[in-house]
């Protein structure tokens, strides 16, 4: 533990409306945020709610641990790992799904660096399950989901209930008047 470099995930919610409501005892233990990303995202005498910079680089350290690190950070990495052959850290882009079929980029093994796409041993491969995922969409802006059990599992953490379509939705939707995305 580095308390100097690292904090838990609920502490980038600290200056938001969510700081009292975000339960942080309730979150993964292995989500974290660096200091520098919670440096990037603060300001001064103002409130977070309006504007929070959506994370945009990921580091998975021993394929275990989950880190937000800033944009400066990211770069200073790429140069790093790419010399490497560390196939258990790896830095991943998480982009926002903010199209109905678009990839997010943080499981895709090519795009890993080091890639990830090579590595001789399968136990090796870090693939970001889907329960820490739901938790990583509440920060990066998410607007769509993969499928319906992504979209079930981000409610859940949520609480959220989705209305179930009544009689009428449900012929609309059956007979495509009504989109798979609402």
């Amino acid at each position: 533990d580095h308390p100097t470099v690292f904090q838990h995930l609920p502490f980038a919610l600290i200056g938001t409306t969510l700081e009292e409501d975000c339960q942080p005892m309730s979150w993964y233990s292995n989500l974290w945020i660096s200091t520098e990303f919670q440096r990037v995202i603060a300001t001064e005498d103002a409130s977070l709610n309006s504007f929070l910079r959506p994370p945009r680089w990921i580091v998975v350290y021993r394929n275990q641990h989950i880190i937000f690190v800033s944009p400066y950070e990211a770069n200073w990495l790429l140069g790093r790992l790419s010399l490497i052959d560390s196939p258990v850290t790896t830095l991943r882009l998480f982009l926002p799904r903010i199209k109905r079929i678009q990839s997010i980029f943080i499981n895709t093994l090519s795009l890993t660096i080091p890639p990830s796409i090579n590595v001789s041993n399968e136990n090796d491969i870090y693939l970001v399950p889907l329960d820490r995922l739901v938790q990583l969409f509440l920060f990066n802006g998410t607007l769509y989901f993969d499928n319906i059990e992504e979209q079930t599992m981000f409610c859940q953490c949520l609480s959220l209930c989705p209305k179930i379509r009544n009689e009428i939705e449900e012929k609309a939707f059956q007979s495509h008047k009504i989109d798979i995305d609402g």
